[in-house]
């Protein structure tokens, strides 16, 4: 007798993807391509932008010569085409480097998804200017005074068979950067989610300023810019997917898979932190003893090593299903809630054990701690991930009692 309920036995026991063959070998080589360049070259990239506090220009070239910039692009634009299921277990090795290089290998491989959901021209255009050229988008959601939700301000209104943009967003990662911009703005007089539109806005755009922001606590070098729109027109041909579909495009169509990755960067940073301390407890000594054999310190490890485990298998779910063509929103969420709270821990646990000396600019675990913070707000805080799991949870239950009653 099967004692589990469809809901249990879908998460306990999901069905996986079949990745072919050659993809997976491929996917390894890849992997092992990062093992190396994190082992022979990342300290000394990431030493580079701690002192300078900015991405050399050199880095970005570096990422895509190894071909780190085209790894989940579809192939038919020159991509790798891998799947979150093969890409995951790449993304947590360079999560183990310094905060922006995992930005830079993130923005490249997961941003390029708002473009994907264009037509085919807009695809063939940009997507093939990411891989041959190495071109960047960025995404314009969070606004300084309205987050990041259905009260957007930055509005779209039509005029003369163009839509003029006017508003203002913040904490852009990479806006500088990028060739195009994935902005999402309110439609003049709409309302709610079929209020929202995507639209395309190549950078240099004439009504489209760009002011840098402060460098924030960790992931120094990366950048984050305020974009002001005023009166900055985009053509009907710069439409993002359809109108109306604007938070399909942000939440559905990158947001969920976008929080995935998120949460297998905080698995990397987290299991990079634990190696590092189980390096320093080995060697260090106290009255006599090393840190290592006294119990305190084994159970703290212990502790450390169950939570990234735990939060590694939460991940691989969210890929799995997004590799099977499911919805992710709930699972995603899930990852990213449980991703925030193991980072923290095993960051502040990594910090403890290291003592006072941890604290020091020059310690392993200093940098970490700082960049694992960023981790926190990427994609969304907890308290927004437990928002969106508790209205799954909530509709799923009125989905089951109104079938219920129509059983009955």
């Amino acid at each position: 007798m099967n004692i589990l309920n469809p809901s249990m036995r879908d998460a306990i026991c999901p069905q996986l993807p079949q990745y072919d063959e050659a993809l997976v070998q491929r996917a390894n080589e890849i992997r092992n391509r990062v093992i190396q360049f994190r082992q022979e070259e990342a300290a000394e990239w990431g030493a580079q932008i701690e002192r300078d506090e900015k991405i050399p220009t050199e880095l970005w070239a570096r990422m895509r010569e190894l071909g780190f910039h085209k790894l989940t692009q579809p192939t038919w634009v020159g991509g790798e085409g891998l799947p979150l299921g093969l890409y995951f277990p790449i993304l947590e090795e360079i999560a183990h480097c310094h905060g922006s290089i995992r930005m830079v290998f993130h923005a490249y491989n997961s941003i390029w998804r708002t473009v994907g959901q264009g037509t085919r021209e807009q695809q063939e255009y940009w997507l093939k200017k990411l891989v041959d050229e190495g071109a960047l988008v960025a995404f314009a959601l969070t606004e300084p005074d309205n987050g990041t939700g259905i009260d957007l301000r930055t509005t779209a209104t039509y005029e003369n068979g163009k839509y003029v943009l006017n508003g203002r967003k913040h904490l852009i990662t990479f806006a500088e950067e990028a060739a195009v911009l994935a902005v999402i703005a309110k439609m003049e007089g709409g309302a709610g989610r079929g209020g929202l539109t995507a639209f395309l806005v190549p950078q240099g755009r004439k009504g489209m300023k760009l002011i840098p922001m402060p460098h924030m606590m960790g992931d120094k070098g990366c950048s984050h810019a305020i974009i002001e729109f005023d009166n900055c027109e985009v053509s009907e041909d710069e439409i993002l997917g359809e109108i109306g579909e604007g938070f399909g495009v942000a939440v559905r169509g990158f947001l969920d898979q976008s929080r995935g990755c998120i949460a297998q960067s905080a698995v990397g940073l987290a299991q990079e932190s634990l190696d590092r301390t189980l390096e320093f407890v080995r060697q260090r000594t106290t009255f006599g003893k090393a840190l290592a054999s006294r119990q305190a310190v084994q159970m703290r490890l212990a502790e450390m090593q169950i939570a990234i485990q735990a939060a590694r298998l939460l991940c691989l779910d969210v890929a799995y299903k997004y590799d099977l063509g499911q919805d992710i929103a709930l699972e995603a969420s899930i990852a990213k809630a449980n991703a925030i709270r193991m980072v923290g821990d095993v960051t502040d646990g990594a910090l403890s054990l290291f003592g006072g000396i941890g604290y020091a600019v020059t310690s392993p675990v200093e940098r970490l701690y700082r960049d694992a913070r960023s981790l926190w707000f990427e994609e969304g805080t907890i308290e927004m991930q437990k928002m969106t799991i508790a209205e799954a949870l909530l509709t799923n239950a009125r989905r089951r009692e109104r079938e219920a009653k129509r059983a009955e």
